[in-house]
């Protein structure tokens, strides 16, 4: 023991000698700095946190700024002897503690303001449930620095947090104004992580994909759905507030008057009324029939005719009927949109459109370029075995070849739930109802078609399949 203090005397030395702030103010305290460190370490490593505390305490108290690693893992040593506190009393102390941390942090070590700033918020409305309004502020200081870099947890909690705040103050402005810096942020991040996705699978078709690139595609894979899954959460808890009914209150000629030369409010209401919602009857429909939404698309495109815009006029000219404007806006929407997602959800509303248009083979393309902006989207397939099977009929010169495209739908209904379970569902009802359209075995067998067989269907559709019988 003799031997060790001598070794870090010599060691302490020089260090108190040029740093004597950073690691205590004498030499007895960098010698117990160190020891403090290294214990507390050596618990934190092997995940008890609970020993890991009163080290690492010392450390806190004695030489906050020695090690950065002493603000890193002291929330998670906190929040266990938080925890584990009975005591309503001593668990604050802890929990005060533990919002100290955050500014210390700061103070000791600049920089990741904005990350630091969102946890010090998340962490004080974890513990401390009724003091939303504080919880609020410390939110909106975290946003002014950190806005779209907030993790997804640090959004949730800043939007729940709101919620909250919304329950006492009523404040619908604010809580609009919330929920939009919320979903911007989000829609921001899944836009990189989606897009970053997509590029690379793209380009592992074709050559092996580096080590960096396998760990980067890996990431977003892992991070999207956490983004993703936010946003549904948060759809969810605003629901309420959403219907047409209530947002006619809000978006009206009035507030659009007031607020026609503001680009920003313009973006975010038209959002706002063109977002498909579920209705009473289990219908998804927007809002775009809000008489004030044509003024907005039009004001806003006119003011900045951006992606955001032309698919704002697009959406104007399907409610319109107006099949040729919506076709030129939903193009003009694809070919500037930098998201991926959205990219893909432009094309299928130009299908849709060329559907009503009679362009038949224009909406199958769309419906193949929307699959592979977003290779994981079943609904472009979907859509697309539904147009096949309206096509029962049009093509082939006898009864199995013109019910043929049945088979072609059953076909794309496979591949569609093998890619998105989330309309297995639908994909699967659908699936039954075909099967039971598919040419009759007895009549086949006139015609001289047999289980097995291929058969090639032209107009349009070009497909080739293959003759199974239910």
């Amino acid at each position: 023991m003799k031997r060790l203090v001598f070794l870090l005397s010599t060691v302490f030395f020089t260090l108190n000698a040029n740093s004597q702030s950073v690691w205590g103010n004498s030499l007895a305290d960098s010698v117990t700095c160190y020891e403090s460190y290294n214990i507390f370490g050596s618990f934190y490593q092997s995940k008890d946190y609970a020993a890991a505390f009163a080290p690492w305490y010392k450390v806190y108290e004695t030489c906050p700024g020695a090690k950065k690693a002493t603000f890193i893992y002291g929330p998670k040593i906190v929040e266990t002897k938080i925890s584990s506190t009975a005591d309503a009393i001593e668990r604050q102390q802890y929990v005060n503690l533990l919002i100290e941390l955050y500014d210390n942090r700061l103070k000791y070590f600049p920089g990741k303001e904005g990350y630091v700033l969102s946890e010090k918020a998340s962490k004080y409305i974890k513990y401390n449930k009724d003091s939303v309004e504080t919880a609020s502020k410390l939110f909106d200081a975290a946003y002014a620095v950190a806005g779209k870099e907030m993790s997804a947890s640090q959004l949730n909690a800043y939007f729940l947090t709101n919620i909250k705040l919304f329950n006492f103050n009523k404040d619908v402005d604010r809580l609009f104004a919330v929920y939009n810096n919320a979903i911007e942020a989000l829609e921001y991040n899944s836009m990189g992580y989606s897009n970053e996705i997509s590029n690379l699978t793209l380009k592992a078709d074709s050559v092996e994909l580096s080590s960096a690139e396998i760990k980067s595609l890996n990431r977003a894979k892992k991070s999207l759905p956490n983004y993703d899954k936010v946003q549904r959460n948060i759809e969810k808890a605003l629901s309420p507030l959403l219907t047409c009914e209530k947002l006619a209150l809000i978006y009206n000629e009035e507030k659009f008057l007031a607020n026609q030369d503001d680009a920003e409010w313009l973006k975010r209401a038209a959002k706002m009324l063109q977002k498909d919602r579920e209705g009473e009857n289990g219908e998804i429909a927007s809002c775009t029939d809000n008489p004030v939404f044509l003024l907005i698309a039009e004001r806003l495109y006119s003011l900045e005719p951006s992606a955001s815009a032309a698919r704002s006029m697009a959406k104007l000219g399907v409610r319109k009927s107006d099949w040729a404007m919506a076709k030129k806006y939903y193009q003009e929407a694809a070919d500037q949109e930098e998201d991926l997602r959205k990219t893909a959800e432009d094309y299928m509303g130009l299908a849709y459109v060329n559907n009503k248009m009679g362009a038949l083979s224009s909406a199958k393309s769309n419906c193949l370029k929307a699959g592979q902006f977003r290779k994981d989207w079943g609904n472009p397939y979907l859509y697309l075995a539904t147009l096949y099977a309206d096509a029962a009929g049009d093509c082939g010169t006898n009864a199995v070849e013109k019910n043929a495209v049945y088979w072609a739908a059953i076909n794309k209904l496979n591949y569609a739930r093998s890619l998105d379970p989330s309309i297995s569902d639908k994909a699967s009802k659908l699936i039954s109802i075909y099967k039971g359209a598919v040419p009759d075995k007895g009549v086949a067998f006139q015609l001289g078609f047999k289980e097995g067989d291929s058969i090639s269907i032209g107009c349009w559709i070009n497909e080739t399949v293959i003759v199974k019988f239910y």
